[in-house]
């Protein structure tokens, strides 16, 4: 096939995207099903930024030919304040992946009746098996995954607003909570997820030959995240009254529809992890390769064992306490990569020399 390289690097990002808050519906209830229907102008709102991403981020790195996401952040911060946000997100990578080896445990432990280290050998190994394989690994692994993510989750939506209909239990919703407005919290909720973001597409950069690939990457996986939060946020808010205050609010709803739908949920929760998993590691992999002059495969084998007690302590504790952190560090990155995107193109950068 010709010209598949935008799918392939849509695919990949797409699948850095979709954790298991995504999938579960625990981060669309929180940033926005708890503004009722203006949650829905969020969706909006974080898809247009989710589309502009990529699109900004890899047109800068294909016209300054840079190689990796140390050089890209040195380019934009400076030297000092780059080499150090650059190591803070070498260590965001690493925390990711271990929160997605610890949500396998959980969800190996809750589901499937499986010890958590079990669950989480598992999730280490086929991850692994990715690694091996580079590029090549994490392009097919998406290319497999994320088409069944979309149809299961459009699916489940699909039916929830069929049997309903579109009577919605949470309607008006909140104007204020503690994430701000719904403007504000798709802002964090899109900063929130922007780190990894920034880190695979510098890597996957050489996927895409050309700028019309670059923008049909950015207006492509825009679309497909869109879509996706829709389908999440619609049925949360038919059946908000029955489902807030769930770990996995979209696994409620599809045991609602049918007890028959719970296991093939749980295989999107992780499948979801999982591309997540690999997308974190797979970078963080070919950072430390970078760094330390070593081989990749030998960092993949160790990469697994040195997030065991990281891993061991806890999804839900790691959640909580490190994502909101790094956060507030997406939106100051994102921001500066916005603004420094704009001062390249719009005349007024000539009266800032």
């Amino acid at each position: 096939m010709k010209n598949t390289g935008w799918i392939k690097a849509s695919f990949i990002y797409i699948g850095t995207i979709i954790g298991a808050g995504f999938a579960s519906g625990k981060e669309i209830i929180h940033f926005f099903g708890v503004y009722g229907t203006k949650g829905i102008y969020g969706i909006l709102l974080s898809t247009l930024l989710f589309a502009t991403l990529p699109i900004v981020i890899l047109l800068r790195i294909k016209k300054d030919n840079i190689k990796g996401y140390d050089e890209f952040m040195i380019k934009i911060l400076g030297n000092k304040m780059g080499r150090f946000v650059e190591g803070v997100l070498t260590l965001f990578l690493f925390i990711s992946y271990s929160i997605m080896l610890a949500g396998g445990g959980a969800i190996f432990r809750e589901k499937l009746n499986l010890n958590y280290n079990y669950g989480m050998l598992i999730m280490a190994i086929i991850t692994l098996i990715v690694f091996i394989f580079s590029v090549k690994g994490l392009s097919y692994a998406n290319l497999i995954l994320i088409p069944i993510l979309v149809i299961g989750i459009i699916y489940i939506g699909l039916n929830t607003i069929c049997i309903n209909g579109l009577e919605l239990s949470n309607y008006k919703g909140a104007t204020i909570t503690n994430n701000g407005n719904w403007l504000t919290s798709s802002l964090l909720y899109f900063s929130y997820n922007s780190l990894s973001s920034i880190v695979i597409l510098t890597t996957i950069s050489n996927i895409l030959r050309n700028k019309k690939e670059i923008l049909m990457t950015g207006i492509f996986s825009g679309g497909i995240l869109g879509i996706m939060a829709l389908f999440i946020l619609l049925p949360i808010l038919i059946k908000y009254s029955d489902v807030f205050g769930f770990e996995v609010p979209m696994l409620a709803i599809a045991s609602s529809i049918s007890k028959k739908y719970i296991n093939p949920y749980t295989f999107i929760l992780i499948s979801a992890m999982f591309t997540t998993a690999i997308a974190s590691g797979f970078s963080l992999i070919i950072r430390l390769s970078k760094t330390l002059s070593l081989n990749k495969n030998i960092i993949a084998i160790v990469l697994p064992m040195a997030t065991l007690p990281v891993s061991n302590l806890g999804f839900s504790k790691l959640v909580t306490t490190l994502y909101p952190l790094f956060g507030y560090l997406g939106l100051f990155i994102i921001l500066v990569i916005f603004i420094e995107g704009l001062l390249r193109i719009l005349p007024i950068r000539l009266f800032l020399k």
